[in-house]
This record gives C-alpha cells, sequence and structure tokens, in this order.
C-alpha cells in the first residue's frame, strides 16, 4: 500500500494554519462517503501503482469514535478533530483500499503540533509489509515538509512498539499499530512539547 504523502503534508498546512487562530472543535457523526475508483494510468517507471485491489463499492467512514484511543487533551491544548484531511485522504485510492474508518486529530498551540491519522484497517489487509509501506509514504509526505527523512528509530511507548521518524527539519513522525482494534496511528509533531510522543504515551486500548 501507498498512502499519497498529501495525506500528512495537507494536515501539516491546516496546522500551521490553524497555529494563528486556534484550532475548532469539529461536532461530526460518521458519516459513510463513497468513492468511485477512477481508471489506473498506465504503468511508467515513476507511477507506483497499488498493491491491492479497490473493493467493490468501497467507502471510507467518518468516524469520530476512533478518537478516543488517544487523550482528549495534551499540553493543556485539546486533541480536535481535522476534517479537511479526510476529505483529502478518501482520493486516494490506496487508502480506501485499505481503510475502512479514520479520523484525523490535531493539537496546537504556537509553535507545538501534532496532526495525523486514526485508521481502522480493512479486514485481511493488515500485514507487516502493509504497515511498513504505509510507514514509508507517510514518513516522505510528511518530512517533505521539513527536508526529508533523517533518520529512523523505535520506542516503547504506552507498553507497544512506536516507529520514530525524524525529518531533516527537526519534525518528527510516529507510528504504532494497535492489534487489538486493528488500527494504525501515525502523527507528526514539531515543538519543544513534542506533543506526538506524549499523544503516543497516552494511547488506551
Amino acid at each position: 500500500m501507498r498512502v499519497r504523502p498529501a495525506i500528512a503534508t495537507g494536515a501539516l498546512g491546516m496546522a500551521l494554519l490553524l497555529s494563528g487562530c486556534g484550532a475548532q472543535d469539529a461536532s461530526l457523526v460518521p458519516v459513510p462517503i463513497p468513492v468511485t475508483p477512477t481508471p489506473a494510468p498506465p504503468a511508467t517507471s515513476s507511477t507506483p501503482q497499488p498493491t491491492l485491489p479497490m473493493p467493490s463499492g468501497a467507502s471510507v467512514t467518518l468516524d469520530p469514535a476512533l478518537m478516543a484511543i488517544l487523550p482528549t487533551s495534551v499540553g493543556g491544548v485539546p486533541v480536535n478533530q481535522e476534517p479537511e484531511s479526510f476529505g483529502e485522504a478518501v482520493k486516494d485510492p490506496s487508502f480506501v483500499a485499505s481503510i475502512d474508518r479514520a479520523v484525523f486529530p490535531i493539537a496546537v498551540s504556537g509553535g507545538d503540533l501534532a496532526s495525523g491519522v486514526i485508521a481502522h484497517v480493512r479486514p485481511g489487509v493488515y500485514s507487516d509489509k502493509m504497515f511498513a509501506d504505509w510507514r514509508s509514504s507517510y514518513d516522505d509526505g510528511a518530512c517533505a515538509q521539513s527536508s526529508g527523512v533523517a533518520a529512523h528509530a523505535e520506542q516503547t511507548l504506552a507498553g507497544r512498539t512506536t516507529y520514530v521518524t525524524t525529518c531533516g527539519g527537526g519534525l518528527r513522525v510516529y507510528h504504532t499499530h494497535l492489534a487489538s482494534q486493528g488500527v494504525i496511528v501515525s502523527l507528526f509533531s514539531t515543538g519543544v512539547q513534542d506533543f506526538g510522543a506524549q499523544l503516543m504515551g497516552g494511547i488506551r486500548g
């Protein structure tokens, strides 16, 4: 699976915009959003092809209930939904082929930011390779805004393995898989308070 960089960079751009005016709460209910597959372009050496077929009639549901996986606040700042990134994500056939429910959390205060995705993987889709491809593509997209990928590491946060990518400009990207819930959490973070690490350390489930 390939996660288009826009999933990461779109949220980053919105987060930076919100840092000047404060994030707003979004009171949302699950809304199925149908996605009509579009024909893939002819394969070329520069066009990565999806590794999964598009399920017939596939759609992704905006599921605010997934927000319960994260703490409701970090560093005294509320963790809100960022629906614009959901709208961008469901345009990506690779995302739709692999994910059936998702929500995009964000916490921002001044120069401190954490933003990302909580994604429920379709039954039968998850594998170590799928998760590795997800992390690689997400990292590339996030770090494109911060001088590229500089280093990879692993930490134990909330009792589970968390993959940490550091970008050349200092942005950090965190990933973990909650096997019991079939969920991937990916967050990118910047600022001295490292909201991303705090949120990953507070994951429930």
